[in-house]
């Protein structure tokens, strides 16, 4: 992300528990906190942070439910976002800030800068949303329908015509003439980008859409004593609610921005006037007692994401998962650890929410171990016990060969032990290269072949031979997990599983030293 660090801010035993917040920060200088629109993320604000961070302190946070961050609720409000960020600002040490937000962050910013003008040095929101009633009316019927995964994984193509739909009506639902907005349609990698992210929040997209159509935008303004600045850049829909602000306190400044780099940069301009002081030093990751945390590890290349738990002393569990996976996928098994020893899950390179360190070409399990070796020197962990499923244990197995003195015990479970003509078909057939199509037909090709996993062996032998004959694997929202997973690492999905098929399993088992258990659950055709 050229620069941009990830992290994560813990907030322990706040107004709705404890929780953490996934974070962005660049730059240097005066502090500014940046919120997202919906239903995206920080991810949305990068083109931004890339072009002022040469002035300021940049800290984009993941709002509550999107992206990595924690949930605060299914009922929440304005009031509520704001003073969710309130409580980041706490976890930050961060006394004083200027704000600056998109859409629904346009919203979020000015309810902060509502509820704790001492905090804040200067407000800025681009593309602020102004409502009459009936208008809020509508808006709350026809805008934000139920988003949950379908067996048939329908829900994924009326997301992609959704977004797709957004960008060329607005409101999305209004398919009118007189709704017909000037854009261009996304191309299809930016459009996935956004199904990524409408994944990533789930039904609980609506909650912070919802919040924003009820926020009394306009009496907001009358009741701002900081310095604020309302605008939107001409091409955007909600540049037409500019003209709708009727009332404002004198702090209030309301004017076009112009073209979307003028808008940034008339909003540099404004926040330049008002800076605030430079933030302190990006504090550690404090845990949570009793559940898995997040932390960014740095590595050679970028950042990994781990959850751990450190509760109770002793050897640390590393559970490690396999290809087109994560540590979400396995986080039912890291959890069963917690309270019983220290426990630490990994998204290798390139998966999950991990940076991919190792690139696309030469992607091997020595090359995962490696990293993995990396991160395990960054936390201090000299000696482990691993477990890991499917692929993730020929990583441990690497590790174990290679690491002697640092695999204490190692366990495979699910082991990939194919012979050369197994090898060879899997090789051919099992990761098919997908990219995505304008239409959306890519979503349920990926889709079917991962709820195929649990209907046939493999899934590409659709045919009486492939059957397995037991009580189906097809859970939908397993199912949906999965698939997010592959469409989060396009490319390393299939280089992973490559890299393992390709593994010599058989004589690296016969190379190890230390105790090894090799187990597999009835229903696992491997």
């Amino acid at each position: 992300m050229q620069d941009v660090q990830r992290h994560f801010a813990t907030i322990r035993d706040g107004r709705w528990g404890s929780r953490q917040v996934h974070y962005l920060k660049t730059g240097r200088g005066p502090a500014v906190v940046m919120l997202h629109q919906s239903p995206k993320s920080s991810r949305d604000m990068l083109p931004a942070m890339l072009r002022w961070r040469d002035h300021f302190t940049l800290i984009a946070p993941d709002t509550p439910g999107y992206g990595l961050s924690d949930p605060i609720g299914t009922d929440c409000d304005m009031e509520d976002f704001g003073g969710a960020v309130v409580e980041f600002l706490d976890a930050l040490g961060i006394e004083r800030t200027a704000l600056y937000g998109f859409h629904t962050g346009a919203g979020m910013v000015m309810e902060v800068a509502r509820q704790a003008p001492e905090r804040v040095s200067a407000v800025v929101s681009n593309g602020y949303v102004v409502m009459a009633d009936d208008e809020r009316a509508d808006f709350l019927k026809h805008y934000l329908p139920p988003f949950l995964p379908k067996w048939d994984g329908s829900h994924l193509t009326w997301a992609w015509a959704r977004l797709r739909e957004q960008t060329i009506f607005f409101p999305w639902y209004r398919r009118k003439l007189s709704a017909r907005m000037d854009y261009n349609v996304p191309d299809p990698a930016s459009l996935q980008s956004a199904v990524v992210e409408l994944m990533r929040a789930g039904d609980y997209y609506r909650v912070a859409y919802r919040a924003a159509f009820e926020f009394r935008g306009g009496d907001v303004l009358t009741q701002i004593n900081v310095p604020a600045l309302i605008t939107a850049a001409d091409p955007d829909p909600l540049s037409a609610d500019l003209k709708k602000v009727t009332a404002k306190s004198d702090m209030v400044t309301v004017g076009a921005g112009g073209s979307v780099e003028a808008t940034l940069d008339k909003c540099r301009d404004f926040l330049l006037l008002n800076a605030a002081p430079e933030p302190p030093p990006t504090p550690a990751t404090a845990p949570i007692p009793g559940r898995m945390w997040n932390e960014m590890v740095a590595v050679d290349g970028g950042q990994l994401r781990v959850r751990r738990n450190t509760d109770v002393d002793g050897t640390t569990l590393v559970v490690q998962h396999d290809a087109a996976s994560s540590s979400d996928i396995v986080e039912p098994v890291s959890h069963s650890v917690v309270g019983h020893r220290p426990v630490l899950a990994v998204d290798l390179p390139g998966h999950g929410e991990s940076d991919n360190t190792i690139g696309e070409t030469n992607v091997t399990v020595a090359r995962y171990r490696a990293v993995l070796g990396q991160a395990l020197d960054t936390l201090g962990l000299e000696q482990i016990d691993f477990y890991g499923m499917w692929g993730g244990g020929l990583v441990g197995l690497d590790m174990a060969v290679a690491e002697p003195s640092r695999v204490r015990r190692l366990v495979m479970s699910n082991v990939l032990y194919h012979s050369d003509e197994e090898r060879a078909e899997l090789k051919a057939h099992y990761t098919p290269v997908w990219e995505p199509d304008w239409y959306g037909g890519h979503l349920l090709m990926i889709w079917h072949m991962m709820r195929d996993q649990g209907l046939f062996w493999p899934w590409f032998k659709r045919t009486k031979a492939g059957i397995l004959w037991q009580e189906p694997y097809i859970d939908t929202n397993m199912v949906n997990n999965r698939v997010l997973e592959v469409f989060k690492a396009p490319v390393m999905w299939r280089l992973a599983y490559q890299s393992h098929f390709d593994y010599p399993t058989h004589d690296q088992l016969a190379a190890v030293t230390v105790p090894t258990l090799l187990c597999s659950p009835k229903w696992d055709p491997n």
